[in-house]
C-alpha cells in the first residue's frame, strides 16, 4: 500500500435522507488514492445519527425514505447500524481527514455540495480549497466513459454503503483518467 501522504486525491460519498443540497447525512465514507494506479491510501467511515444531522440542519424529505425502503437490506442495516455518532463530531472529522486532499472526487453537485454546506452550518471552517472538487459526472462525459464499459470493473460490498461506493468510484474514476491519458489513435507521442 502506498502512504497516504504521497496521495492527494480523495473520493468521497455521502449516504443521506434527504435529496437535496442540504440533505441529512446519515453514513460517510471516504479513501486517499492513487488517480494512476487506484490503489488505496487512508480510509474514512462512519455512521452519522440522523437526530444529530436533522437537528443540525439537515433535510429529511418523503421521497429520499421511500427510496431507502426499496433498497437492499444490506443497504438499509448499513446505515443503521452502530456505532451512529453525532453530526458535528462526524464533520469535525472529517474535516480533518481531508486536510491534505489537493483533489476531493464526487458528484459534485450532490457530495461536495453538501460537504460545504454542512461544514458551514456545523461552523466549521473547512480545511481544503474550494478548488480541490473534482466532479465524477463530468470526468466520464469527458473521457468518454460509458456503464457499459464498467461491466469490466468489480463492485464489491454493498450498493449504497458509502465506503462501498466510494472504492467503487475510484475503479471508474482511475478508469477515466486513465482512457483521457492513453494517446488517442493518430495522436503523436514524444518519446522522452
Amino acid at each position: 500500500m502506498l502512504e497516504t501522504k504521497t496521495m492527494s486525491s480523495v473520493m468521497l460519498d455521502f449516504e443521506t435522507f434527504g435529496n437535496t443540497s442540504d440533505g441529512a447525512v446519515v453514513q460517510i465514507g471516504a479513501c486517499y488514492f492513487d488517480e494512476k494506479t487506484g490503489e488505496i491510501g487512508e480510509t474514512f467511515y462512519m455512521n452519522v445519527d440522523a437526530d444529530s444531522s436533522i437537528k443540525s440542519g439537515g433535510t429529511m424529505n418523503g421521497d429520499t425514505v421511500y427510496w431507502w425502503l426499496q433498497q437492499s437490506q444490506e443497504a438499509r442495516d448499513s446505515v443503521c447500524k452502530e456505532p451512529r455518532v453525532d453530526c458535528h463530531f462526524a464533520f469535525n472529522q472529517l474535516n480533518n481527514f481531508l486536510t491534505e486532499a489537493k483533489a476531493i472526487w464526487s458528484h459534485a453537485t450532490f457530495d461536495f455540495v453538501i460537504l460545504t454546506n454542512t461544514l458551514k452550518r456545523l461552523h466549521l471552517k473547512p480545511s481544503f480549497s474550494f478548488r480541490a472538487t473534482r466532479d465524477i459526472r463530468t470526468l466520464t462525459a469527458l473521457a468518454n466513459v460509458k456503464k457499459s464499459d464498467m461491466r469490466g470493473i468489480e463492485r464489491k460490498g454493498i450498493h449504497h454503503d458509502a465506503q462501498s461506493d466510494c472504492l467503487y468510484q475510484v475503479k471508474y474514476c482511475v478508469y477515466a483518467l486513465n482512457q483521457i491519458r492513453a494517446p488517442r489513435c493518430g495522436e503523436i507521442t514524444h518519446a522522452e
